[in-house]
């Protein structure tokens, strides 16, 4: 069976930046038609640990660095791999359904994650073998 597949992407996000501070903010209906159904954040992250380490089925998300640096290893559903960089807040990471996350933290990076699903654990694919199974069936 062949899965819909859609590659993580940079993306900007709006806001306006003077000499008294900076305001960012999410109005993007063409990502997230119903809008925002889930919102969390994760600090405290030693220094170059990793979180995410994980896929999803059918949950798309935005992560966002609010402070620190976030290096992202994304692995696509097509065997495609890419790293990116986040820093600030001007800047996000699409990340559809079906591509697996690694994000390694410097020591003070806060993480804002913001999804179109309520969490469900049966959304979430937590081992690689299985994902690696999932790519060698979709190519």
């Amino acid at each position: 069976m062949k899965l819909d597949y859609q590659a993580p992407r940079l993306i900007d996000i709006p806001g306006n930046i003077s000499d008294t501070g900076s305001v960012h903010f999410w109005e993007n209906t063409g990502l997230f038609p119903d809008g925002i159904r889930r919102c969390f954040w994760i600090s405290g992250v030693k220094a170059g640990e990793s979180r995410g380490n994980h896929a999803h089925w059918q949950e798309a998300q935005v992560l966002v660095a609010l402070s620190g640096r976030l290096d992202v290893k994304l692995e696509g559903l097509d065997g495609s791999k890419t790293e990116l960089v986040l820093e600030g807040a001007g800047k996000g990471i699409f990340v559809p359904p079906l591509n697996w996350v690694e994000i390694r933290f410097s020591g003070d990076a806060v993480l804002l994650g913001l999804g179109d699903h309520a969490f469900l654990e049966e959304d979430f694919i937590r081992d690689k073998g299985y994902f690696g199974d999932l790519q060698k069936g979709n190519n």
